[in-house]
Order: C-alpha cells, then sequence, then structure tokens
C-alpha cells in the first residue's frame, strides 16, 4: 500500500518549492526528478531531524498528519522521505546527510493547505530540532487586498510583450483558502482580467493560478503577509500604435506602468478613467524605467493608454552573418531539426539592447516541440516570444558568436513540408537531409555531393545571399517504390544487368534517327551509342550524388560506361573517315498500257490490271 505521505508529498512540495529553487527539471508535480523516474530517498549520514506538528488554535489536531522530508544535496540530486506525526505531533528523520550545503525542505499537509519551512545543519550539527506550525485555513477572502501592480510593456518579435506582477497582502492572522467544493458560491483571493486578443500566458506559479482563457482566478492558500504573482503574455500587432486597456476587478493601492527608454512609448488615453500620471523614473534590476502612475485605483476601473512603438530596425547594424547550418533527420513520426548560425557582431563592447526589444527573433514552426539550447546559447538570454520565435535579448559578446538550438515536429504524411527563415542575411545556407531513402524538393537550394559522416549519409543542399525573413522551402518525398529485381548470384551479375537494363532503356534513343539528319548514315549508329552512353553516365552520377548507388556499385558501372563511350567515339571517328558509297536512284515505273504511275517494285498495274515490264511472271510449280 502506497504510504500517505507519498501520496501527499507532490502537493505539498508545492508550497515550498519557492522557499529553495533547485534549478533542476521540475516533475509534472512540482518535485525534481532521479533520472529513472522517481524521487530517491534523501542521503544517508550520521545527522537527524527531530521535530513537532504545532496548533496553535487546535493542539488536539496535530497527531496522524503525514510529514515529507525533501533534500537537495550540492551535486543537485534530490531526496524524498516521509513520515507520520504522532498522537503528540512528533516525528523524527533519523540517518540523515548533516552536510550544511544539504537542503532540506520540511513540509506537512493539513485541512488541504501545505505548510513548511527550509532548513539546514550547521557545521558540525547532528541533531536539529525544528517545529512545524500548522493552522485552521479561512475561506473568508474579503481581508485580502491587492497592494501594488506593475505592468512592463515592451517591444516583441511581433506585436507587444507585457509583464504583470500583482502583489497580494494578507494582512490577517489566518491562511485564506477556498475548497474547490465552495467556489461556486465564493469568490476568489484574486481575480485578474487578461485584455482582449492575450496569446502565450505564462505565470511563474500557473498551478496556483486557475484560467478560463478571460480571467485568472488565485483561490489560496494566502498566508499572512504577502504573496507576489508574475506573468506574461503577448499582444499581436496592430500596427504602430495600440490601444491598451486593463480593468483591475480587485483594484489596487498603486498602479505603475513601465517602458524602457527608447522602447514604447506610453501616455494616458482620454478614455481612461484611473487618472494616470507621469511618476518617477524606476529602476528594475539595474535597468531604468519611465513610468506612468495611479494611486488608489477603485475594483473595475479601467487603465486606458495609448501604445506608440519605435520604427523596429531589421537587426543592429553590428550583427552580420557568417553561415548557417540546419540539419534534418526524418524518423517514423517526428522530423528533428538542428540549426546553428553563426553570427559576428563588431566592435569591442557586447551589443545590449537599450529598448528591451529583441536584438534577433529566430521563427520556429508553430508544432516545434522540444525546444533545446547548446549551454552557449544559453548565456544570450533567449526567450520564447508570444508570437512563437525564439527571442535573443542579448546581451551578444564582440566578435564570433554561434546560436545552436535543437527542436522536433511531429509528421503527420508521408511526403512533409518545412519552411525556414532567417533573421538576418546570410552568405551561405547548408543544408542537410538525412538520407533514409527521401528525395528533397526545394524552390531555393541546389544541390552538391553527397556528405558522408562516419554513420549517415547527408544529402546536401547549398543557398548563397539568403535574404532576412525569406522563406526557404523544403519538402521530403520517400523514393517511388521499386519492382523486385531477381536475385543476383554475385555483385558482377549486378554490375552486368545494371549496363543491360541501360541498354534497354536507352534503345529507343538510338533509333529515333530522320531524314533530316546531317550526318552520313553509316557515321549515325556510332554516334546514337556514343550520346546514349553519355547520357547513362549523367543519370548514374545523380544517383550517386543522392545516394542511390553504392560507392563501390558506382565506380564499377561509370568505368565501364566510359569504356564503352571511347568504344563508340572510334567507331564514329572511322566511320568518318570512310568514303561514302553513292546511293543507288530510286526508279520510278509508269505504265505502258494507261500511263499510270506505280510503284518501284509493283508487277501489275494497279488502275488497268496489265504485266509490267522488267518482271517476270512467277514460275508454276512442276510438281
Amino acid at each position: 500500500m502506497t504510504p500517505p505521505w507519498r501520496t501527499i508529498a507532490a502537493t505539498a512540495m508545492l508550497a515550498l518549492a519557492p522557499l529553495g529553487a533547485s534549478g533542476q527539471p521540475d516533475s509534472p508535480h512540482g518535485l525534481p526528478q532521479s533520472p529513472d523516474g522517481s524521487v530517491p530517498d534523501v542521503p544517508a549520514g550520521p545527522g537527524a531531524i527531530r521535530g513537532r506538528v504545532v496548533h496553535e488554535r487546535d493542539p488536539q489536531a496535530v497527531g496522524d498528519v503525514p510529514i515529507i522530508l525533501y533534500s537537495l544535496s550540492p551535486g543537485g540530486v534530490p531526496g524524498l522521505r516521509g513520515t507520520t506525526s504522532a498522537a503528540d505531533g512528533s516525528f523524527a528523520f533519523e540517518a540523515i546527510n548533516n552536510d550544511p550545503e544539504t537542503v532540506y525542505l520540511l513540509g506537512a499537509r493539513y485541512a488541504d493547505v501545505p505548510f513548511g519551512t527550509r532548513l539546514a545543519f550547521a557545521a558540525g550539527e547532528l541533531v536539529r530540532d525544528v517545529e512545524l506550525p500548522i493552522d485552521e485555513p479561512t475561506s473568508i477572502t474579503t481581508g485580502a487586498r491587492v497592494d501594488e501592480v506593475l505592468i512592463q510593456v515592451q517591444q516583441s518579435c511581433d506585436g507587444l510583450f507585457i509583464r504583470e506582477s500583482h502583489l497580494l497582502v494578507n494582512p490577517g492572522d489566518q491562511v485564506i483558502y477556498v475548497p474547490e467544493a465552495e467556489r461556486a458560491e465564493r469568490d476568489p483571493i484574486l481575480r485578474i482580467a487578461l485584455p482582449a486578443g492575450a496569446t502565450e500566458l505564462q505565470a511563474t506559479e500557473i498551478d496556483s493560478l486557475v484560467s478560463d482563457g478571460e480571467t485568472l482566478a488565485f483561490w489560496g492558500p494566502l498566508r499572512p503577509g504577502s504573496r507576489d504573482f508574475e506573468f506574461t503574455y503577448g499582444l499581436p500587432p496592430r500596427g504602430a500604435s495600440f490601444d491598451f486597456r486593463r480593468t483591475l476587478p480587485a483594484g489596487a493601492r498603486r498602479v505603475r506602468l513601465l517602458s524602457r527608454p527608447g522602447g514604447p512609448t506610453l501616455s494616458p488615453s482620454h478614455s481612461d478613467n484611473a487618472n494616470l500620471q507621469p511618476g518617477e523614473s524606476v529602476e528594475i534590476e539595474g535597468l531604468q524605467f519611465d513610468s506612468l502612475e495611479a494611486r488608489d485605483v477603485a475594483p473595475g476601473v479601467e487603465l486606458a493608454i495609448d501604445v506608440e512603438l519605435p520604427a523596429r530596425r531589421e537587426a543592429s547594424d553590428r550583427i552580420s552573418a557568417i553561415d548557417t547550418r540546419i540539419w534534418h533527420e526524418l524518423d517514423g513520426a517526428s522530423l528533428t531539426i538542428d540549426q546553428q548560425l553563426r553570427l559576428s557582431v563588431s566592435g569591442d563592447t557586447p551589443l545590449v539592447s537599450e529598448s528591451g526589444a529583441p536584438l534577433l527573433c529566430i521563427d520556429l514552426p508553430a508544432t516545434a516541440e522540444e525546444l533545446r539550447f547548446s549551454s552557449d546559447t544559453l548565456t544570450l538570454g533567449l526567450s520564447r516570444d508570444p508570437s512563437g520565435a525564439l527571442a535573443i535579448q542579448g546581451p551578444l559578446p564582440a566578435g564570433e558568436t554561434q546560436l545552436s538550438l535543437r527542436y522536433r515536429l511531429p509528421v503527420t504524411t508521408d511526403a512533409p513540408r518545412i519552411a525556414h527563415s532567417l533573421p538576418v542575411d546570410v552568405p551561405l545556407l547548408t543544408v542537410l537531409v538525412a538520407d533514409t531513402g527521401l528525395v528533397v524538393e526545394t524552390n531555393r537550394l541546389h544541390r552538391r555531393q553527397p556528405l558522408r559522416t562516419s554513420d549517415r549519409v547527408y544529402i546536401h543542399l547549398e543557398g548563397f545571399e539568403i535574404a532576412r525573413g525569406e522563406s526557404i522551402d523544403l519538402q521530403l518525398k520517400p523514393l517511388a517504390a521499386r519492382r523486385p529485381l531477381p536475385k543476383l548470384a554475385s555483385a558482377g551479375l549486378a554490375v552486368a544487368a545494371a549496363l543491360v537494363a541501360i541498354g534497354f532503356l536507352t534503345g529507343p534513343l538510338r533509333a529515333a534517327g530522320t531524314e533530316e539528319d546531317d550526318f552520313p548514315q553509316s557515321v549515325r549508329p556510332a554516334a546514337d551509342e556514343r550520346e546514349s552512353v553519355l547520357e547513362a553516365i549523367r543519370a548514374l552520377d545523380e544517383d550517386f550524388e543522392v545516394g542511390k548507388v553504392t560507392e563501390v556499385d558506382y565506380r564499377k558501372l561509370r568505368q565501364r560506361l566510359r569504356a564503352e563511350a571511347v568504344h563508340w567515339l572510334r567507331q564514329e571517328r572511322e566511320a568518318n573517315e570512310r568514303p561514302e558509297e553513292p546511293a543507288l536512284p530510286r526508279v520510278q515505273e509508269i505504265c505502258p498500257e494507261c500511263g499510270t504511275d506505280v510503284g518501284q517494285d509493283a508487277l501489275f498495274c494497279s488502275h488497268c490490271g496489265v504485266r509490267l515490264s522488267g518482271h517476270s511472271a512467277p514460275q508454276e510449280s512442276s510438281g
């Protein structure tokens, strides 16, 4: 039977996780996972954590409470152990690591609300005593209030990028939490109305916010004190200006709208009801922002501002591209794409975005998934733009920089199509497609010799002077199925069969001479044969380039065909050196009886039936 502590561990840790950022990949439940998909035990050692559950309002309600201990070692390896409190609220975790650099999160879940604390051992400490307070929550939400709302407005790859922060305050001494069973009859602790057209909503505590597509609702738990909710979204392009409107259902003690100098210009609209006024400059994480400010905004009041976008440069004149390489590998129901873009940044200082707009935007297909980057690329300020593109915020270091990314596309057809576009002008684009029996059709690229690695053969395509935003379309088609060939006894028979097939297919070309040919008839067969063999050599070269013929067979076939071409060339030259024999004149017969023209070989006149001269009657058989 599954221990009760493990059943509630994941949900309890949702509240504890903000106490210590692990930097590890999250599981679907919010817990860092071990490689095999499970969370192992906490690290062993000589230490112990001994504690007691405390409930000030109901001291008798401290028994049989599930307790969990979550650990994160200096190497980033997580651990998890659970127990249940005794009747007096006591619990203990023995034989655990007492390394001061190991962080522990201790948690419990009571009345469907997680409670917890963060702790670590002091140097040399073997036993750590701790109290774990729990409390009875209240579902009355009227005591909570919004203290401050910050709205950052910046230009995105395609439209506006909005970052909002709502500071929610609980001035009481009880946790506020509305159970799901009561939500139909009560208001949430916080409700946030999203502007019309908002896309790509991202929230730091998305598990705590419930979205219906138009609003965000927070039902708790909200502990005494304050809690900040931050989320981002995008607004699609509407030209050079936006009419930006925001309604605050809960109101706010203070509202500030921020933009970077050189970025979007914000001004109150004539329909603004919040009395927005220019405010003081605001510094956030070392960056300066211009501001509009309103105080004591009543619930339901609408903010209305006009947003003017600066002229968007194609890209900084300090950025130039060296080349780009894009690899494709079609495997079953997905297409894996690796892209490398080598850039050069002129000057001696890093390139930064003064206005907050992305330095570069790399378009990605709408269905792209499992997006990954190299470690060097991650340092360049990457973010997924609301438009779906990959935004490079910078800074970009001076000199050469390489962006490397990988993503997968689901494939639902036998001949998938993909379109690439580049964020800057690229002098040389190299496209490589793993040849698994494919033909590549493209509107812009030309073919080169296949690229061979130790375990792959790639169809090699190349394009020069690719313009920024130009669409490079590719379609990957499977080779047409061929009729099965008879089994051959050896590679020599395979070569012979290929030569016979080439001769059979090119035979009609050799019989296509006309009366208008200028070549003597004795020369014509040799010339036809030579041209047919040369055409076969060209076809063989193309098949080798796309990997349809192995290198061993290719060399054997080409050597045989070349020898045959030389043979027919010699025949042609010898025929040209021989004098041409005069052709016999054509005789035209005329019937001596009626004067009708008759054929050269006719025995009788077709008009009167008389026997023609020069032709003897057929002899009768003697037998």
